[in-house]
């Protein structure tokens, strides 16, 4: 079982929530993911079959793409989103998940610009969660913000009080506002 996590003003300050690079691109993020994945398997399917790396290639990739290519689908179609995205993917059985959706719900419908993308798990698209967060100990849910194919905010295993959402979204706003007048 989940232990139970609510970020704190402290942590969110101390800038625990966010565990990526600012502005990571969700599509190359996913890519390595997928290329690291790819190696690996590769690797301990020959070793373990006594194959040659392009024998297990095939292989390999036939099975990401069956197991990840919702996933990925997913990815690309956020990615040409022009807005906002707000990207949950939780669990039922998961009280930190359940814990959260009111607290989204209530920011959702307070920011009627964002686009929410609410998976569960389970579903052949919830694999996106091992895409973006590759850590081994991960834990749901994964709340991210993404901008225009941009995570620009993600945590996992918490749930933070609204006000800690609407000061993430406020600030990528003014970030986003800002990158338009560089180019």
């Amino acid at each position: 079982m989940q232990e139970e996590k609510f970020i704190s003003w402290k942590d969110h300050r101390a800038g625990k929530m966010n565990d990526l690079a600012p502005s990571a691109d969700l599509i190359s993020l996913v890519q390595e993911s997928l290329a690291s994945r790819e190696e690996a398997m590769k690797r301990e399917l020959a070793a373990k079959y006594l194959l040659c790396e392009d024998e297990a290639s095939d292989i390999v990739s036939s099975f990401l793409q069956r197991s990840y290519g919702p996933a990925f689908a997913l990815t690309e179609e956020i990615a040409r989103r022009e807005g906002t995205v707000l990207l949950f993917i939780g669990r039922k059985d998961c009280a930190i998940c359940q814990r959260c959706q009111p607290i989204l719900s209530e920011f959702i419908l307070e920011h009627k610009d964002i686009e929410p993308v609410i998976l569960d798990y389970s579903q052949p698209e919830g694999l996106l969660y091992h895409l973006i967060h590759r850590d081994e100990q991960g834990m749901l849910p994964l709340i991210a913000f993404i901008s225009c194919g941009k995570i620009m905010m993600k945590s996992c295993g918490e749930c933070a009080a609204i006000q800690i959402y609407d000061e993430h979204y406020r600030n990528m706003s003014e970030e986003c506002r800002q990158n338009i007048y560089v180019h």
